[in-house]
């Protein structure tokens, strides 16, 4: 990305940044940036930000210790937004929540990035304190075999078969 092909005096010295979780796709939260805050965070490969309130720069996770590691800026069409896609470590909304518009955390198919993310998290536990890293060391045909009974689980837990409308008819 170029940051020269951004047109900051539109808004005045600053641009939106909205700033997306890479592997969930959950929009965590909105900010600023001048020229400055776009370079840092360019150069340094964490989201670095213009605080309108403070009226300087500010690297997220400065104080809290929850950062935001970058992995693609994207300039929208009129080059005067940019979406920011992170790693992030912690959470972004400085209420301690994973996102600034909620509390919930990732819909739809992103709740799938967030399991892969956990299970990894917990693989690197001692197995006899995780329940999760002693499955994983059981080798691949025990693990099949639990993910065969989740999904059981899954099936039975879902709607009665004699629900109105349910399974939804395809259209004729």
């Amino acid at each position: 990305m170029n940051p020269d092909d951004i047109d900051f005096d539109k808004g005045g010295g600053l641009i939106a940044a909205v700033v997306q979780d890479a592997a969930t796709l959950q929009v965590l939260m909105l900010a600023y940036m001048d020229r400055a805050a776009l370079d840092e965070t360019l150069e340094s490969g964490e989201a670095t930000f213009f605080s309108r309130s403070r009226g300087g720069r500010w690297r997220k996770g400065e104080t809290s210790g929850d950062r935001l590691k970058v992995v693609s800026v994207t300039p929208d069409c009129d080059g005067d937004a940019v979406l920011v896609r992170v790693e992030p470590v912690g959470n972004a909304c400085h209420l301690n929540r994973v996102s600034c518009f909620g509390d919930a955390d990732a819909p739809g198919l992103g709740r799938l990035a967030r399991l892969e993310q956990t299970i990894r998290d917990r693989s690197d536990a001692d197995p006899s304190e995780s329940w999760t890293a002693k499955l994983l060391a059981s080798g691949p045909k025990r693990i099949a075999q639990k993910v065969g009974e989740e999904g059981v689980e899954t099936a039975l837990a879902g709607p009665p078969a004699t629900r109105p409308n349910w399974p939804a008819k395809p259209p004729t």
